[in-house]
């Protein structure tokens, strides 16, 4: 609840809000619910955090962009004959908002943007799509130059990455290829028993030559849990690291590695899960007053999250998943085939605490010799998430 908090208050500064516009769009739909958490939970947060700001003179990020703004408005501005920006996908609310400013007070002044919207994934900060998909909408008459060459990786995983995240037709379309056609990076799924799971991460990296940069990529931080039991950590700064054999061997999660490369890429925890890749985690209905509109493809920035994940690899990227609960993005590469759009369906009780009365409801289905999956969907919970409870019931 209090990263919930956090993000609230994170992104009703980013998207140029008021709490008093919220109460009201809230008030409208006759959301309680949300009307009561904001009124009694997220305003008094939201005050007392920007009095505390302002009592130690200290502004956020947020803040920066905003008085930039008021700045350029009010004062004088500054002659420019570009504006140049960069990581164009991450825009928001309020960065678009001095863009604009800055135009304005800057006629002349050429604007040049350079982004990918394949790995636009900071949503949660308050980044909107649609600034960058319908930039001409936005900016006026626009040229637009499609950057199709990657200089980090190649075949086959040019091709398998492309045609991965092109599923979702929201996307701009590119035919991407390596500059160097000789170069080769691959991409390998490798299914391990839950038992084994170290051991297979052990396995791995040593048969990866010792000369080679490993990174291990997690799509949450915690996803490095089992090996915290197993191998020693160090800490440098703000980078984490484990000693796997005679390795040093570096943890990150997928979004913090945005931007950085290694020879082998390691993605754990691929599972189908509450906490698996894709997430399954539904988004709190309170975030939505707040929250840019997502695209509507099926878990399409998870989407572009495990495309960021599997294009770091120089050589290979390696994609370890459970053998018994592969996610839905394994079973996309594996066996497209099969894919439906149940495959596609969130977990309505994935964020919900188990109760007694769950816990009773679960045992009777499971003595009524209902099956594992009949017991997820009528839970509204992940199989994974019903085994694990089971086992925990009969311990």
């Amino acid at each position: 609840f209090i990263r919930l908090v956090a993000t609230f208050v994170t992104l009703i500064k980013s998207s140029c809000k008021s709490i008093e516009e919220v109460l009201a769009q809230a008030k409208i739909t006759n959301d309680k619910r949300s009307l009561f958490i904001i009124r009694n939970i997220f305003q008094p947060v939201y005050e007392l955090y920007t009095k505390t700001l302002n009592a130690a003179h200290c502004i956020d990020f947020t803040d920066a962009i905003l008085q930039a703004t008021e700045i350029c408005r009010t004062l004088h501005p500054a002659k420019y004959d570009y504006i140049i920006v960069d990581e164009f996908q991450d825009i928001s609310v309020d960065r678009y908002k001095f863009l604009t400013t800055l135009r304005e007070g800057n006629p002349p002044a050429k604007l040049y943007c350079v982004g990918d919207d394949w790995q636009s994934i900071y949503r949660f900060s308050g980044s909107d799509m649609a600034l960058f998909n319908k930039f001409p909408e936005y900016f006026g008459d626009t040229e637009i130059n499609k950057i199709e060459t990657t200089y980090r990786f190649g075949e086959p995983l040019v091709a398998l990455s492309s045609r991965f995240i092109q599923r979702n037709r929201t996307q701009i379309q590119k035919d991407i290829h390596s500059f160097n056609p000789e170069i080769k990076t691959e991409l390998e799924f490798c299914p391990y028993n839950r038992r084994d799971y170290c051991k297979t991460i052990e396995q791995l990296i040593s048969a990866i030559p010792a000369d080679r940069s490993i990174f291990l990529l997690g799509r949450y931080s915690f996803d490095d849990y089992y090996l915290s039991f197993m191998y020693q950590s160090i800490k440098e700064g703000n980078r984490f690291y484990y000693i796997i054999g005679n390795r040093k061997i570096e943890f990150l999660t997928v979004h913090k590695s945005k931007g950085l490369e290694a020879d082998y890429v390691i993605l754990l925890q691929c599972n189908k899960d509450t906490y698996g890749f894709p997430s399954l985690i539904n988004d709190d209905p309170i975030l939505n007053y707040v929250l840019t509109q997502s695209d509507q493809f099926p878990y399409g920035e998870e989407r572009r999250l495990f495309y960021v994940a599997i294009t770091r690899a120089k050589i290979k990227t390696l994609v370890l998943y459970d053998k018994r609960f592969p996610s839905v993005f394994v079973d996309e590469f594996l066996q497209s085939d099969k894919i439906t759009e149940d495959n596609y369906k969130k977990h309505p009780n994935a964020n919900k605490r188990w109760t007694k009365r769950a816990d009773l409801f679960l045992l009777k289905l499971y003595g009524e010799g209902k099956s594992i999956k009949y017991i997820a969907d009528k839970m509204g919970r992940s199989q994974t998430s019903i085994i694990m409870r089971l086992n925990k019931l009969n311990q």
